[in-house]
């Protein structure tokens, strides 16, 4: 038996979005073979139909999973340190259907609450800068034996001299 407790109605919201554009493509591709075009024609005309609507990256995206496992994907795939702009940025082909500032939110609440209770044993969240969002996130596993982060996953080109200041929080 499904266990309705552990499923949220933000869940149920997401499902619902990704089934709607699997069933617009499906009605696409219904429209383009019922006008009796030529099986030559049909192709051509259900890929441009297609090519209008936004795409979405044909990858191992996690979409039946939960958001910090698909926040954790973007991480390994970007192997470096992202910040939750950065993050949502990375989500939006994914959900063209949402706006940059509903995925920084959706990143920045769900990455802190699993930061805070340790759900991620790994994850790490830096201070790269004194802005109030000079915050990233990533692995402990990225940090030399010194702290500061090892040059390939580094947010962005920091000096020696600045990366001595980076702490974790």
């Amino acid at each position: 038996m499904l266990d309705m407790s552990k499923i949220s109605i933000q869940d149920l919201k997401e499902e619902r979005a990704f089934l709607e554009r699997k069933l617009t493509i499906l009605n696409l591709m219904i429209d383009a073979y019922s006008e009796g075009l030529e099986a030559s024609d049909s192709p051509t005309s259900f890929e441009s139909s297609i090519s209008e609507m936004e795409a979405v990256p044909d990858d191992n995206f996690p979409y039946h999973k939960k958001w910090i496992d698909r926040i954790l994907y973007l991480l390994d795939v970007k192997n470096r340190f992202l910040s939750n702009h950065e993050l949502a940025e990375s989500l939006m082909p994914y959900y063209p259907e949402y706006n940059i500032d509903k995925l920084k939110r959706k990143v920045s609440v769900t990455i802190s609450a699993a930061y805070k209770n340790s759900t991620i044993e790994e994850l790490i969240k830096l201070r790269v800068t004194n802005l109030p969002k000079g915050n990233v996130w990533g692995y402990k596993k990225w940090l030399d034996v010194n702290g500061g982060i090892i040059k390939k996953h580094r947010p962005f080109e920091l000096s020696e001299k600045r990366q001595m200041t980076i702490y974790s929080i």
